[in-house]
């Protein structure tokens, strides 16, 4: 019986160690991520006006897309965190960027852009710290309600219209009549085919890549007005509008 409690402490003793230990290296870890955070220049939003018109730096917006109405910086591409999947799409490889973020989300910004491994990260900024200090002209995301009315209505007009998904997309649903196909994927190839003049109309399956599509396409010096078709294919197929078949 003796020899059972004696054991049984050297157990808790030995458990308490382990949790102890735990506790240390989770603490090493933290320190060691918030100094990793440390090696990247944070920005002032006087020291960002320098890379705004500089198109050797890509300024990357990591904010939720929900932000995109309440404004961006110009220039900027919207690639939230949860769409970094899509980032090579718009952004060569190699790429010097700076990226934009909330303070709250800063380090899972700045580690998944890193775990990424195809650019050269600059800096970050925290957005609402560059938008008190600095007078930057805040774009807005304009959006189609893209009821089955208004697409019709974009259809009839002169305006013209973009399906950005990809082309097993496309067989699987179909399309939107006169819509151009120009899948995110080749979009760095292909944006050039968008006329640099008159509305231009964006949608995806659910209108978040067609907000990436958007500022790309604004940096690249488009300045014609972009509207994106809210809720996207998903949208104009809830709201029965007919669509035709892929025949590429």
């Amino acid at each position: 019986m003796k020899g059972y409690i004696i054991l049984s402490i050297i157990l808790i003793l030995i458990n308490i160690q382990i949790i102890s230990s735990k506790n240390i290296l989770q603490s090493i870890n933290k320190k060691k991520d918030n100094l990793d955070i440390l090696k990247f220049s944070k920005f002032s939003g006087k020291e960002l006006k320098k890379y705004i018109l500089n198109y050797n730096v890509f300024i990357i917006d990591t904010r939720d897309m929900t932000i995109s109405t309440a404004g961006y910086i110009p220039n900027s591409i919207l690639v939230p965190t949860t769409m970094f999947s899509w980032l090579s799409s718009v952004v060569p490889e190699g790429s010097n960027v700076i990226i934009i973020t909330d303070e709250d989300n800063r380090n899972t910004a700045i580690d998944q852009f890193i775990s990424l491994n195809l650019y050269k990260l600059l800096g970050y900024c925290i957005y609402n710290e560059i938008n008190e200090s600095t007078s930057f002209s805040i774009q807005v995301v304009e959006y189609n309600p893209n009821t089955k009315e208004s697409i019709q209505k974009i259809v009839d007009s002169d305006d013209y219209i973009i399906d950005i998904r990809e082309i097993s997309e496309y067989r699987e649903t179909g399309v939107i009549e006169k819509a151009k196909l120009i899948p995110l994927t080749t979009f760095q190839t292909d944006f050039y085919k968008i006329p640099m003049d008159g509305d231009v109309y964006v949608y995806c399956k659910s209108g978040m890549r067609a907000v990436v599509c958007m500022t790309y396409a604004k940096r690249a010096g488009f300045i014609n007005r972009f509207v994106i078709m809210q809720g996207g294919m998903n949208k104009a197929i809830e709201e029965g509008f007919p669509l035709v078949p892929f025949s590429g």
